[in-house]
């Protein structure tokens, strides 16, 4: 049976991802407003069928979040982005039967400084993934 990959198998990957290589910065899925920086939060903002005559792919966008201390500086913003970017440049891993065709960075989306000198930076990736081959009958 063919069956599209759910977002949370996919957002788990990602977090599983980052958890394995970033080990001095927790990653989460959700936070609350008080929690101590630095810390990293992923999430799926978006997801669209891929055109395809062979196969079936969606594309999932993922936006992943850093927040760090920026009263002194920007350089612990930037050291918690290049986490991130070195984390990401290892496939994310998927349940059996779903194969991922494309990990791409989509660059910085931006950096924001918050009221309370918090620096927040938000960086998106496009995951496409197959999950089957269509078939004429």
């Amino acid at each position: 049976m063919i069956q599209q990959l759910s977002f949370v198998d996919v957002l788990a990957g990602v977090i599983d991802l980052l958890e394995k290589n970033i080990d001095d910065i927790p990653v989460f899925d959700h936070f609350e407003k008080n929690q101590n920086r630095p810390f990293i939060h992923a999430e799926i903002v978006g997801l669209d069928p891929v055109p395809s005559k062979t196969m079936w792919k969606d594309k999932f966008q993922i936006y992943i979040h850093g927040w760090a201390d920026g009263k002194q500086s920007s350089q612990p913003i930037f050291d918690v982005v290049d986490k991130i970017r070195s984390a990401m440049t290892e496939e994310v891993q998927l349940p059996e039967g779903y194969d991922l065709l494309l990990q791409k960075p989509e660059g910085a989306q931006r950096i924001l400084d918050d009221e309370d000198k918090t620096k927040h930076a938000v960086m998106g990736y496009s995951l496409t993934i197959t999950y089957g081959f269509k078939y004429k009958i």
